[in-house]
């Protein structure tokens, strides 16, 4: 098969490889689509930052050179030998969290906690690929008529849905979205459909503030708007502020924006980041809390549920379809400039 590796920093090759061997307890999916993210242009740029190249991963045993690639939707064509999992023929999202099942926080179905936490795409071989082995049992089928043009979506979606549900209150609540990408967008709908009243995107891209405003119910503000924004809503002001964008100083800007008693959940991940803010933390006892790692029967599940059902609107998310040979050469130049009219890119493997 055909898959896209990262061997070291700036060399990411499309070479003809086997799958890796499978588990009883794996199957075997045919890739039709998947997203790239910030994660994979990371790699490419500055990695290793999670792939391991020195020693094997304690749960995968895998190391580079790996398969990338860990927003997958697909067809099981062998299914896994011990039984568990869908059928062969059946359309899938392959869940890319795996921990141990036996350690503390995998006893407590927070795989994602796992201190052996593999990811397919990062620790193991992923869905950049014409085939991907996954675990069988965390694969979530895909409803009639959500097609895998859309699914792709399912992974940044189940993102956005477990961000969502780390609000408080959800219900009738002001919120405010740093940051328009992919994550950011679907995060804002996942709010407005659990009972969010208001919500704002903010973002320095007129693209992205009018996709924003022209696909859903949310709003759009522009980043020197927003001081002006917040003054207007009057008394308790903001319920909660979802940073999606990871760039320095946004969090600490969140904590000023939410109201006393209010939420900040952070869901980009930047590298840098100033000191916080800790009068604004704790004597208006804000809370500030971190979010990522969704759960296949819960977040993942709920995402490919608001997918289907269009609680989440997936039309013109994708921005651009790219052959799975092309990732190095248009894909990533995609990704990696923020002037251009771009938020999912994902990558046909068939």
């Amino acid at each position: 098969m055909l898959a896209a590796r990262w061997h070291r920093r700036g060399d990411i090759r499309i070479e003809d490889v086997e799958p890796r061997p499978r588990r009883d307890d794996e199957l075997l999916v045919k890739v039709h689509w998947c997203g790239i993210c910030g994660t994979d242009l990371e790699e490419y740029r500055n990695g290793p930052l999670i792939i391991p190249v020195s020693e094997p991963h304690p749960l995968s045993g895998r190391m580079a050179p790996l398969t990338l690639g860990h927003e997958v939707v697909g067809e099981v064509v062998e299914a896994a030998r011990d039984g568990s999992g869908p059928a062969v023929g059946t359309l899938v999202v392959p869940d890319v969290v795996n921990g141990c099942g036996m350690c503390w926080w995998c006893r407590r179905h927070e795989d994602g906690l796992c201190p052996k936490l593999s990811v397919p795409g990062q620790q193991d071989d992923g869905g950049l690929a014409e085939f991907m082995v996954a675990r069988a049992r965390t694969c979530v089928p895909l409803p009639s008529g959500l097609s895998t043009d859309d699914a792709v979506l399912a992974e940044p979606a189940a993102v956005a849905v477990r961000a969502v549900r780390k609000t408080p209150d959800p219900i009738g609540a002001t919120a405010i979205v740093i940051g328009g990408g992919t994550i950011g967008q679907l995060t804002a709908q996942a709010a407005l459909a659990c009972g969010a009243a208001n919500c704002w995107i903010v973002d320095p891209s007129p693209f992205r503030r009018e996709f924003a405003a022209s696909h859903s119910a949310v709003r759009a503000c522009a980043p020197d708007g927003l001081d002006t924004l917040v003054g207007e809503l009057g008394d308790p002001g903001v319920d909660v502020v979802y940073e999606c964008s990871g760039a320095p100083g946004q969090i600490e800007r969140s904590l000023t924006l939410v109201r006393p008693g209010g939420t900040v959940v952070a869901v980009g991940l930047g590298v840098d980041s100033p000191p916080l803010p800790l009068p604004a933390l704790v004597l208006a006892e804000r809370r500030l809390l971190g979010s990522a790692a969704h759960v296949w029967d819960v977040d993942v599940t709920q995402a490919v549920r608001m997918l289907a059902d269009g609680r989440l609107n997936a039309r013109g998310l994708v921005t651009h379809r790219v052959p799975l040979p092309d990732l190095v050469g248009v894909a990533l130049p995609l990704l990696s400039e923020p002037s251009a009219e771009t938020l999912k890119v994902a990558i046909d493997c068939r």
